[in-house]
């Protein structure tokens, strides 16, 4: 027995070894500070693909890492020294990438990620929903209509019929002759998140056991069909419509499509008979194919018949207001990855649940900062806000007297004023010029908190999200480098036309122009009119006037086909241009890109080197470059003076190796 449990724990052990050993093994140090091993890999792993690549690099690639981490580190220690972090302008910059980061990420992680995810799981399958509508009216109030709901929900309940309750009591009028039936439904097509939650979470042959509200009136739901979805489908049909050029003859039409079914039942083929005999022109000319369609883009009847047969199957005959139909399923769309569809799921999401789901998380964040609203306050705006309107007109107000400094509500023991809430309004924009009223009022409150209420989780998101924390490490530690190497190197860097001169004169073997070749090129798409414009320019015709009338090459159109001094080997058009042999000479026509081109030799340039005014940006950039890395090398230098920096490259060898 003890022998089974030292077993049991021996791989807890090893791994626990292991990291211990590692975080033992130090790799180097510096003024008093080590990096231990665990870090180096850590590091090194992160900026070379993952721990499993980190296993089979060389040692000179550790080697080389630990040189730059070793001079990160001092870097970073210096800001420290420098008191960078007690900066006021580290510090607000900090802030406000904290804030914005922290709010974008907790939305992403909170509310978009696991939406969209849901989202995508719903969408793969639909539902046969049917409704029976209950609308307040001049005769029935709010609560009697809600009374009359829960006494038909008992009804149904109780083994009433629900199609049969519909077509009595339902304020819909499209549906309640149908008993109530919607038709088929899947997640993102209904606009009120309620009535879909009530749906999803209803199995088929039941109701949903209370009145669900969309706003508009009360709801009693059925699910009728619950079944997977298929996102679309190719279908191909034959119509025969109840009328020809004699009349209406419904008769005639049903015994003509009867005649074709049983054609196509001997064998005759389904394309071919849709190609002859169907009147619907447009699909006939591609043998009755109607391309992918998805569900609902067709009338209900022709709808419900294609999307339930098999691939391969034809239908029986269908009836809808435009005729009879055969109908015959090519293919089934397979469902999409997330990927995929990811940013459809977004529209769709924004559109239907976002507004909604925004909301629950805004509630769960009042109620974790401790939110209270003034209602005394809210009362005394309104009271005093008569006509005015939104805007700087506040500033002046009775209003802003009477109320400006009173509390109009409360967040983690933190008074916002009335004042501060009308400036959030006026800098927001979203209500200038509206005159103020109740629900105005609580719009304008609500969009602040929610504003507050996300930046007090940002600033604490870091707390319980580790790829949060993470990032904003990895950011203050690039703030603080980035603003060493402003005062160490840039700040420093001095280059004007006089130093960049006499650097060239040291340098300027290293500026050449190649062999290059000045031409004029002519470029149209259709050989026979660029052979035309070869005949007429070697018969003498004006080779500018040839460019004006026949020249297609887009952006030189006001540039005479000219291209300018190019190194010979630049691209075909430079090598054809250099292998003519006299100034003036034009070449035969070719072939190049999407068309056909001629040109005209004007001028060889043999190589040379550059002029300074020729090669000033290029030198000036090196120039730049090679000062840069002289004023950080002083500072490294500097630094390693003062750390004395100390690099155990041998222990690399035990670098993302487990122990013996």
């Amino acid at each position: 027995m003890r022998s089974a449990k030292f077993l049991l724990l021996l791989p807890l052990t090893i791994l626990i070894s292991c990291t211990s050993q590692n975080s033992k093994i130090v790799v180097a140090e510096f003024g008093g500070n080590k990096i231990y091993m665990d870090e180096f890999e850590k590091a090194y792993a992160k900026n070379s693909g993952g721990f499993e690549k980190a296993k089979s690099d060389s040692i000179s690639s550790l080697k080389q890492f630990l040189d730059l981490y070793v001079n990160y580190k001092m870097k970073l220690r210096d800001a420290s020294v420098r008191g960078l972090k007690s900066d006021e302008d580290m510090k607000k910059e900090y802030l406000d990438y904290k804030t914005n980061i922290g709010k974008t990420l907790f939305l992403e992680n909170k509310l978009y990620g696991p939406n969209l995810h849901q989202l995508y799981e719903k969408r793969k399958t639909e539902y046969r929903v049917s409704h029976i509508f209950l609308l307040p009216d001049s005769t029935h109030s709010q609560q009697q209509v809600i009374e009359l709901g829960n006494q038909l929900i008992k009804r149904i309940q109780n083994g009433e019929d629900f199609a049969t309750l519909a077509k009595q009591y339902s304020n819909d009028p499209y549906t309640n002759k149908l008993g109530g039936d919607v038709y088929f439904v899947t997640a993102g097509q209904i606009n009120i998140p309620a009535i879909e939650d009530a749906i999803y979470s209803t199995e088929p042959g039941n109701i949903y056991p209370q009145l669900v509200s969309s706003g508009y009136g009360y709801h009693i739901l059925k699910v009728t069909v619950r079944q997977q979805r298929k996102p679309s489908i190719e279908a191909e049909h034959i119509l025969i419509p109840f009328s020809d050029s004699t009349g209406v003859d419904t008769a005639k039409a049903l015994n003509k499509i009867r005649d074709i079914e049983k054609q196509i039942k001997e064998g005759k083929n389904f394309g071919e008979m849709a190609a002859k005999y169907s009147y619907d022109k447009a699909s006939a000319l591609k043998y009755g194919n109607l391309g992918y369609f998805q569900r609902g883009q067709m009338v209900k009847e022709f709808d419900e018949a294609a999307f339930n047969l098999k691939v391969g199957e034809v239908s029986p005959i269908v009836k809808t207001k435009f005729g009879f139909h055969l109908i015959r399923l090519n293919a089934i769309s397979p469902l999409k990855s997330y990927e995929e569809e990811k940013s459809d799921l977004k529209e769709i999401y924004d559109r239907t649940r976002y507004k909604y789901d925004f909301d629950k998380l805004i509630q769960n964040l009042k109620t974790e900062f401790s939110f209270v609203q003034n209602t005394a306050t809210y009362n005394k705006i309104l009271a005093y806000s008569d006509t005015l309107k939104i805007g700087p007109a506040y500033l002046e107000s009775n209003l802003k007297n009477q109320a400006g400094n009173d509390e109009i509500f409360k967040i983690n023991n933190k008074s916002y004023t009335c004042d501060s809430l009308f400036n959030h309004i006026i800098k927001a924009g979203s209500y200038l010029n509206m005159t103020i009223n109740g629900k105005i009022l609580q719009d304008a409150i609500d969009q602040y908190v929610s504003d507050i209420l996300l930046r007090e989780k940002a600033l604490i998101y870091d707390k319980e999200n580790h790829e949060f924390a993470k990032l904003l490490d990895d950011y203050e530690s690039g703030m603080y480098l980035f603003k060493i190497l402003e005062d160490e190197v840039w700040s420093k860097i001095s280059i004007d036309s006089a130093k960049t001169y006499s650097f060239w004169q040291e340098t300027k073997g290293n500026y050449r122009w190649k062999d290059r070749v000045e031409f004029k090129e002519i470029y149209n798409q259709k050989d026979s009119l660029i052979n035309n414009c070869y005949s007429l320019a070697i018969s003498g015709s004006p080779y500018d006037s040839l460019i004006a009338k026949y020249n297609q090459r887009m952006g030189y159109e006001n540039k005479m086909g000219y291209n300018g001094l190019t190194a010979v080997d630049f691209n075909e058009l430079a090598k054809l241009a250099n292998s003519l042999k006299n100034i003036g000479d034009i070449s035969k026509p070719f072939r190049f890109e999407d068309g056909w081109s001629i040109v005209k030799l004007v001028k060889r340039e043999p190589a040379r080197i550059k002029t300074f005014e020729e090669a000033k940006a290029e030198s000036a950039s090196i120039l730049q470059e090679k000062e840069s890395k002289r004023l950080e090398d002083e500072y490294m230098n500097k630094l390693k003076n003062i750390y004395h920096p100390k690099i155990y490259y041998d222990e690399l060898r035990q670098a993302f190796k487990q122990p013996d």
